[in-house]
């Protein structure tokens, strides 16, 4: 699927930071959150490959986030941090969220903490998650619970 405005305009930002451009990529995150009314960090470790539904609409994100490719993210959206709250993750200590690959997060949805959300997952709209979920998971509700565990084919066709 191709890249709306405001995922072309993150990749450019986050691209632009990693060379030590310092100016442009406080520009452009300053355009998208006046015209598109998202606040998604150029520091973020956001993969080239999200798409962001609705060009990005009310969706926020922690500067600490990690987002695998290929997911996924709707309007709305808060992936958030948590107030000192951290833990250990693949060698690294995380505060923020971190998503999985080939994810579908709902629109509404809020992911608050350190938590890990795994592979091929499927967050319902206005769902709270605030524990890791685990791969191949649909989870809904407040707070959010594993509903289904589905199978990868099943999970290909959203």
């Amino acid at each position: 699927m191709k890249q709306n405005y405001v995922g072309r305009n993150i990749n450019r930002s986050i691209h632009l930071y990693r060379r030590h451009f310092k100016l442009l990529p406080k520009l452009i995150w300053a355009f998208n959150r006046i015209v598109f009314s998202c606040d998604i960090p150029y520091t973020a470790e956001i993969h080239p490959t999200v798409r962001w539904a609705h060009n990005g609409l009310g969706t926020v994100v922690n500067k600490n986030v990690c987002i695998g490719k290929d997911c996924l993210i709707m309007q709305g959206v808060t992936l958030g941090g948590s107030l000192g709250k951290k833990r250990s993750f693949q060698g690294k200590t995380i505060s923020s969220p971190f998503i999985g690959e080939h994810t579908l997060i709902g629109a509404g949805a809020k992911v608050i903490g350190p938590v890990i959300i795994g592979n091929n997952v499927i967050v319902g709209a206005g769902a709270v998650v605030i524990t890791d979920i685990p791969d191949n998971s649909i989870v809904a509700g407040i707070p959010a619970k594993v509903i289904r565990v589905a199978t990868e084919e099943e999970l290909a066709a959203y």
